[in-house]
């Protein structure tokens, strides 16, 4: 990994004097130096290729802010630290919104430029270190009361429980209620609040706003109250997956039952969509409904799949009326738990922890195991007992 810096100020002296005041990192940084102020600051900033840009502009007007800020704006990843002499409280605020990232003043300590460079320059590496490619994995209820909240949320712990990192970011913006299934304790922070500082947005920010169930597992919860979805646009919802996909190995999304842009733009972005269904009428009318919908959407078939839950062998519909109703493969069963369920949901607590050995944490370790399979070298021996099956 490669920081592009640039290095800018409106004299040689000065601007000698900011390069040499920048930490080295040798061939991590490729750094650039140019003469010039607020509008050259924003051609640069604007033509593309700058990860962190550097600029000591002793006046900065609102002119100036305001190229700043629409070159930032057109170039999200680049991160800006200034250097001035304006220390307002309105400056300030101005900065902020423009999305300078930190700002050093003439009575900062001596080292204050190099530890801002420093902080993003780690900033940079974590957004951009080894990144893990999430699979991601929409659950989609075909009627309300479908259990694809409960599914999703205990199949973050099951994953979890497998040593893999998992995101869940509840998408039911008006009534979403994720996090009372993983956890009893009040929620602070939401998908709306990120959505407002969506500038900030980069790993560590993401995780320092989601719950934290299990290790290895991170809930960010819907808005406490639908006014407050009005926050969440379609292209914060791809700025924020954007971000946990590079840092999570799955990310599973709580989608609701309310096919807006802000949804269907996270749609767009999950590999798989389960459509969560029971075996009654009501749920095959919908479902039938749902897939013509995101068919018509262009999501290819193969994408749309049918999972069945709280299933009795025996129900009056069965699976494979159910699957000549809907022309399409139920491709997983969960069966009916009912107590062991409501329990579990009741407590905040995983299914699978509460009774391990009950059928449904079966199906949905089950479901993990295919999905998050254990290394060869970890069952290597059981292998070689079951004569390499």
């Amino acid at each position: 990994m490669t920081l592009r810096v640039l290095v800018l100020a409106p004299t040689q002296d000065t601007l000698s004097r900011l390069f040499d005041s920048i930490p080295k990192r040798g061939e991590s940084m490729q750094v650039t130096q140019q003469l010039g102020g607020g509008a050259e600051l924003s051609v640069a900033v604007l033509k593309g290729g700058v990860d962190l840009a550097v600029a000591e502009l002793p006046l900065v007007g609102d002119p100036d802010l305001s190229l700043i800020e629409a070159a930032l704006a057109s170039q999200p990843r680049t991160t800006l630290i200034l250097s001035c002499n304006e220390s307002s409280s309105d400056f300030l605020l101005r900065a902020m919104r423009a999305g300078i990232r930190e700002i050093v003043l003439p009575n900062s300590p001596a080292d204050a430029l190099a530890k801002a460079v420093e902080r993003q320059f780690e900033r940079h590496a974590a957004a951009l270190g080894p990144a893990r490619k999430a699979r991601t994995i929409a659950f989609l209820s075909a009627k309300g009361g479908g259990g694809a909240t409960f599914l999703a949320t205990n199949l973050g712990f099951a994953l979890a429980s497998r040593e893999r990192r998992v995101a869940l970011f509840d998408l039911n913006l008006q009534f979403g209620d994720a996090a009372l299934f993983v956890s009893e304790q009040k929620t602070t922070r939401s998908v709306a609040d990120v959505a407002r500082e969506i500038d900030r947005i980069d790993p560590a920010f993401l995780e320092a706003n989601m719950l934290h169930p299990q290790p290895g597992y991170f809930v960010l919860p819907a808005p406490d109250t639908p006014e407050r979805a009005v926050d969440v646009r379609p292209e914060t919802i791809e700025r924020m997956l954007g971000v946990a996909r590079g840092r999570y190995d799955f990310v599973l999304l709580d989608v609701g039952r309310v096919l807006d842009r802000v949804t269907v733009r996270a749609l767009d972005e999950a590999d798989v969509i389960y459509v969560v269904i029971q075996s009654t009428l009501p749920y095959l009318h919908n479902a039938k409904r749902l897939i013509g919908v995101l068919t018509g959407l262009g999501y290819d078939r193969s994408k749309v799949k049918v999972m069945l839950n709280r299933y009795v062998k025996g129900d009056e519909i069965g699976v494979g009326e159910i699957e000549k109703t809907l022309g399409t493969e139920v491709v997983i069963q969960i069966p009916n738990s009912y107590a062991t369920v409501a329990y579990s949901i009741n407590h905040g607590v995983s299914v699978l922890k509460h009774a391990p050995r009950d059928a449904v944490s079966k199906s949905l370790a089950d479901l993990a195991e295919s999905l998050a399979p254990a290394p060869e070298q970890r069952r290597g021996w059981l292998r070689g007992v079951l004569g390499g099956r």
